[in-house]
């Protein structure tokens, strides 16, 4: 085929000639629509376009082959396809037994070029996708081939099933009618929550109690149409959840019907209607309120025209009118408010109404202080066929008319009445606190992140609160209703399951964001708990209690109660609850190293580095915590502890940090500390000059802690979740504990020594180097000391023969030591005068060292030709009572006389000038 053509629902494609000749050919400009239907083909090459209309089964016998577009309008569910491959079982793969296994290309499906298929394929033999094709739906093979682009994506009832747990329900269930008129029935299809199934699409059968034929019939719309007989069983289909349909009598009586769901566990409603000639009516269809807000309506009698062939106002019913009112309770099936109307006077009335009709009609409000469906009743005791009352629109009496069993005036109107929002109550966490309006920068501590919380969540009537626009940040209007207010108004104690027939849900949320912190990269976090509840008889009126509702961030959230009722959406109830803090910190990484491998001197900058984290009781990252005020995030502080104290002995170090920082730079969920200028101080016994005395070695433990609150009764404050470290500041005092981070160091106190040396005339006199550390009350070499460093070019000297010296230290540029020492010729003193004698000082710091008095000036080996210092102040000492200094030694020149080696002691002045270290 070339062209558009609807296909004929049982129809058998067939070639009379057989194989390889194909009973269906839709060419590239062809369109061939198939209703709802089966249909049977032999073979079937689809290069144009196949529209489904409905449910359709393809029967494939041989071969379908799709280089088109099938079914692309509509659900895949709509189109199924059963292949046969001929009524042959499975092929064998290619290849086989000898090669490696392949799909069979004798393909029962094949669809290539660029065909797009949406629908279901079940096939005996092999299917096959390639190039640029697609499937939406759902593929059973027993061989299944896909090459080049070709993609398959599930979407069907296969992997998706729908909730069968429907409902059914008739709108109205009782109602009286005029003769002359058509009485609307609606069923609709419930979907477990209670709410309209929009997307169920199914069958329903509908049948009555009537005996005889002709007395009612079924229409389905309002005016025109042709009528089927109310007697049969008539099936009827529903679209979207719901199906309508009119009911009109010829006769006064009483109609009951029953209608029933084709499949999906078949559930059923019943509904009574009732058809009179005349009737009071407040609206055809049910009306939808809300519970205790007052509806506007308008009361009217009716009656058929004078040709009987429509409704109409009985404009001679006038007058005040005093009305019987009753109400039936249908879901749930009792209940003990009414429903009640505003008389004339402007009072609200339940069993007795005045109200003044003008011709047929009168204004009114109508209210109800419950949820439910209910049934008004409306009767006028005093207009009855023998009682004269004027109501058949031509102002004469009922006597005498025709009017078969009709006895009294009266109508019926269904009410369905919905809570008005929910009250959120009773908020407490898990830790008793009551107090819920701290935010992530001010207010109360609320919970830790992920720690439970309870409320008390009730469904309330209406009050004159209005609904406000969205804030919430959901998009959907809503009501705060955390207040005492809201907790003490009336609850809808008829807000309830009924088994099978209604729920009565509500469904608990949190929007995109929370209500604070605010700003781009803030996240929702996770609500916990009992998210979905339906309410017994018992909460509708006390409340739902839920005491295990958890939230995974910090902040302060939106909590949101929402549902569907009757169809109806119940008013958005919100509360804004905080601050939620995080449960604990830990420490995700941690390295603390020595500044030289092996030991760290006193003062001297080492490494420490640590990532902490702020977590919830699940151990998950609180991402919201950077966002926070300054004033609600916990500052951590470092903790040093000599880790070679026993017992409860004192071992508080932390006082000789060279940093004593507060760490409160949150990122996120992370607080990252990196530091390579901490330092284990000296002890500090002389400012001026300043004077430090050696103790130690100390092995030095690091740990955190978070900086003291004395407020954290009402803020809430979060702690390391684990804190082995003890640290003690007295002997036997109570511990302060901290976190602690993985690694530590050696703090020694140290120094360099220069030791004094003698040579002979126009010679380098070597000066050794020594490393020194503190030890058991003495200094020791250091032999673990590879790394510091001298430098002969660098240094102070002081002529202490002579005012002034040419004499110089040097070295092959920076030397370090080995095993705290310097090689012999490492450094050396040079072009001094025979017999003369100076001091040299490393320069470790820049300071110039002070001549004493009566001493030789001090000059700076950068007067000259160098300059600078070999910066290591931790290896100072206080050498010559001085303060800590530079190491120094004195270098005597020619003492010894060249060749011979014999020292001429006997020379005069010689040995004044003799000066040692």
């Amino acid at each position: 085929m070339t062209d558009n053509e609807t296909a004929l629902p049982g129809s058998y494609f067939i070639s009379s000639f057989g194989a390889p000749y194909s009973g269906l050919t839709i060419e590239p400009s062809g369109n061939l629509i198939f209703p709802t239907g089966e249909y049977w083909l032999d073979r079937a090459d689809i290069r144009g376009t196949m529209t489904v209309e409905g449910d359709v089964v393809l029967h494939v016998w041989d071969k379908m082959t799709v280089a088109g577009l099938v079914n692309t309008t509509s659900p895949s569910d709509n189109l199924t396809i059963y292949a046969y491959n001929k009524g042959d079982e499975c092929p064998r793969p290619g290849f086989y037994p000898s090669g490696p296994p392949a799909v069979n290309t004798n393909f029962s499906v094949d669809i290539n070029s660029s065909g797009l298929f949406n629908g279901r394929i079940y096939s005996q033999g092999p299917v096959a996708l390639s190039n640029n094709t697609g499937l939406r739906g759902a593929v059973t093979a027993c061989q299944l081939q896909m090459s080049n682009t070709a993609q398959i994506v599930g979407n069907s009832q296969c992997f998706n099933p729908p909730d069968n747990n429907y409902q059914l329900v008739v709108s109205p269930e009782r109602a009286l009618s005029l003769l002359c008129e058509r009485q609307p029935v609606e069923f609709q299809v419930l979907d477990s929550s209670g709410a309209l199934a929009s997307q169920f699409n199914g069958e329903i059968d509908v049948t009555t109690n009537l005996t005889g034929s002709g007395q009612a019939f079924w229409y389905e719309q309002p005016d025109g149409g042709t009528g089927t007989d109310a007697k049969q069983s008539q099936r009827f289909s529903v679209f979207n959840g719901k199906t309508q349909l009119w009911l009109k009598s010829e006769v006064i009586e009483t109609i009951f019907v029953t209608g029933q769901l084709v499949s999906d566990g078949n559930p059923s409603a019943e509904g009574q209607y009732s058809f009179v000639p005349f009737k009071l009516q407040i609206q055809e269809q049910a009306l939808k309120v809300v519970a205790g807000k007052p509806e506007q309506i308008t009361v009217s009698a009716r009656s058929c025209d004078t040709s009987a062939a429509t409704p109409a106002e009985a404009r001679d019913y006038s007058g005040i009118r005093t009305l019987q009112l009753s109400t039936r309770y249908t879901l749930p099936d009792s209940g003990g408010n009414s429903v009640e109307l505003r008389d004339k006077n402007g009072n609200w009335q339940s069993t007795s109404v005045a109200l003044n009709f003008q011709e047929g009609s009168v204004e009114s409000e109508l209210r109800y202080l419950d949820a439910g469906q209910t049934q008004l009743s409306l009767v006028d005791p005093n207009c009855t066929k023998a009682g004269g009352c004027s109501i058949s629109g031509n102002g004469s009496s009922l006597d005498g008319m025709d009017l078969g069993d009709w006895t009294r005036l009266e109508g019926t109107q269904t009410v369905w009445s919905r809570p008005y929002t929910f009250a959120l109550c009773d908020v407490t966490a898990d830790n008793g606190k009551t107090d819920f309006s701290g935010t992530a920068s001010g207010g109360p501590g609320f919970a830790a992140a992920g720690e439970s919380f309870s409320v008390t969540f009730k469904p309330v009537i209406w009050t004159e609160d209005a609904v406000m626009p969205d804030q919430s940040g959901d998009d959907i209007n809503d009501i705060q209703t955390t207040t005492s207010a809201w907790c003490n108004q009336l609850t809808t104690p008829n807000y309830y399951s009924v088994s099978g027939l209604v729920t009565a849900p509500i469904q608990l949320s949190i929007p995109g964001k929370p209500a604070s912190p605010t700003g781009d990269g803030v996240v929702a976090g996770s609500l916990g708990g009992t998210l979905y509840h339906e309410f017994t008889g018992s909460e509708a009126t006390s409340g739902w209690t839920i005491d295990d509702l958890s939230w995974s961030e910090v902040g302060s959230l939106w909590l949101q109660a929402d549902a569907d009722y009757l169809g109806m959406t119940v008013e958005q109830g919100v509360g804004q609850l905080g601050r939620f803090y995080p449960a604990h910190f830990v420490i995700k990484e941690s390295v603390v190293s020595d500044a030289y491998g092996s030991f760290t001197y006193m003062n001297q900058p080492f490494s420490l580095s640590a990532t902490v984290e702020a977590q919830n009781t699940q151990n998950q990252p609180t991402q919201n915590y950077g966002y926070f005020a300054d004033d609600y995030r916990e500052s951590l502080q470092l903790r040093a502890v000599n880790a070679g104290a026993t017992g409860s002995d004192a071992n508080n170090l932390t006082s000789r940090l060279s940093e004593r920082l507060s760490y409160q730079q949150w990122d996120k969920a992370l607080q990252t500390i990196t530091t390579d200028t901490l330092a284990l101080l000296r002890v500090v016994s002389s400012t001026n000059p300043n004077v430090t005395e050696p103790d130690g070695p100390y092995p030095v433990d690091f740990g955190l802690v978070v900086e003291s609150r004395n407020d954290c009764a009402t803020r809430g404050c979060s702690d390391f979740s684990d804190k082995p470290l003890s640290v003690y500041e007295l002997d036997g005092a109570t511990p302060e504990t901290a976190a602690a981070l993985v690694g530590d160091i050696h703090a020694r106190y140290g120094r360099m020594r220069l030791e004094g040396a003698v040579g002979r005339e126009g010679e380098k006199i070597n000066i050794p180097v020594l490393l020194e550390y503190w030890n058991a009350g003495q200094f020791v070499t250091n032999g673990d000391d590879n790394d510091s460093v001298f430098n002969g070019q660098l240094y102070f000297r002081q002529g202490i023969t002579h005012p002034t010296t040419n004499a110089i230290t040097a070295s092959v540029g920076d030397i370090q030591v080995q095993e705290g020492r310097s090689a012999s010729g490492d450094l050396y003193a040079t072009e001094g005068e025979s017999g003369e004698q100076v001091r040299f000082w490393q320069k470790l710091i820049a300071d110039m060292p002070a001549a004493i008095t009566g001493e030789n000036p001090v000059t700076d080996s950068g007067s000259g030709t160098h300059a600078g210092s070999e910066s290591q102040p931790w290896l100072l000492y206080n050498w010559r009572g001085q303060g800590d200094e530079n190491p120094s030694a004195v270098v005597t020149f020619g003492v010894y006389r060249g060749n011979d080696r014999v020292i001429y002691r006997g020379e005069r002045n010689m040995n004044q000038f003799i000066h040692t270290n």
